[in-house]
C-alpha cells in the first residue's frame, strides 16, 4: 500500500438510488490510499442504494478543504442531486478541488457547472472505468 493520497480530503456525493460500485469503489480505494473520504448524500438522513442499501452520509463537506469530488450516479435515471450538492459541485471546480464524475452523474455534473466541459472536471463512462478514475485521482493528486 503506497498511501498516495496521505493528507488528501476527497468528498464523494450520493443521491437515491446510487449505483453501489460507482460510490463504493472510488471511496474504498481512495481511504486505502490514505485519503480522509467525506461521504454526502441528498438527504441528511441518509438515502439508499439502487438494490435498497442505506447510506448514512458524513455530512457535508468544505470545499475549501477538498482536495477532489468524485459524483456517483445511480442506476436508472439521472441522480436527483440537492442544491446544497450542485452548489458543492460548483464551489469544488472553481475552487482548487478536481471533480470526477462516472456514469450518468455526468449530466448532473454539467448542470451545475452551466457548462459541458471544464479544467478540473473528468466526465468517466460507467463504472467499468472506475479503475481508471481511481488511478487518474490517485495521479493528479500526487502531482499537486
Amino acid at each position: 500500500m503506497s498511501l498516495q493520497l496521505r493528507g488528501r480530503t476527497v468528498a464523494v456525493l450520493a443521491a437515491d438510488g446510487y449505483q453501489e460500485l460507482e460510490l463504493w469503489y472510488p471511496v474504498l480505494r481512495a481511504r486505502e490510499e490514505g485519503a480522509t473520504v467525506v461521504i454526502v448524500s441528498s438527504d441528511p438522513g441518509g438515502v439508499d442504494s439502487n438494490l435498497g442499501y442505506p447510506l448514512l452520509p458524513d455530512g457535508q463537506a468544505d470545499p475549501a478543504a477538498l482536495d477532489a469530488l468524485v459524483v456517483a450516479g445511480t442506476v436508472t435515471g439521472e441522480p436527483e442531486y440537492s442544491a446544497a450538492q450542485s452548489d458543492l459541485i460548483r464551489a469544488a471546480a472553481e475552487g482548487s478541488a478536481r471533480v470526477y464524475s462516472v456514469g450518468n452523474s455526468a449530466a448532473a455534473v454539467r448542470r451545475s457547472l452551466g457548462a459541458d466541459s471544464h479544467d478540473r472536471w473528468v466526465a468517466f463512462d460507467s463504472a467499468d472505468d472506475l479503475p481508471d478514475l481511481v488511478a487518474r485521482l490517485s495521479r493528479d493528486l500526487s502531482e499537486g
